[in-house]
């Protein structure tokens, strides 16, 4: 083998060995974006996880809400004609009341 061609290969092997070393260096870069890029991916998992539950448990309380609002409504509902029906009573009373006072005052 001729000078001239061992130092075109020994160089060639230098580029290679360069080139080879930078690839090693550029994968260990990429190896631990992934790395960092799955625990970012898990914690995601995890926070998405935790809102589904807090939805959940959100929508539960909405609907419960509502139910409770629903029975206060139908309670305000049976108290206004309650109240309706005592008013009536307290009314015919009264009226009997001035009636019988009007009566006691003539009789007078």
């Amino acid at each position: 083998m001729s000078e001239e061609r061992f130092d075109h290969i020994e160089k060639m092997m230098v580029q290679l060995i360069q080139m080879v070393g930078h690839n090693n260096a550029v994968t260990e870069e990429l190896r631990q974006d992934v790395t960092g890029l799955k625990q970012d991916v898990v914690g995601l998992k995890q926070d998405i996880a935790t809102l589904d539950t807090k939805l959940e448990n959100g929508f539960a309380d909405i609907v419960n809400m509502v139910s409770v609002l629903g029975e206060k409504v139908d309670k305000i509902e049976t108290t206004q004609a309650h109240h309706s029906d005592v008013l009536d009573v307290l009314a015919t009373r009264t009226t009997r009341q001035e009636a019988e006072i009007q009566g006691l005052k003539r009789a007078k």
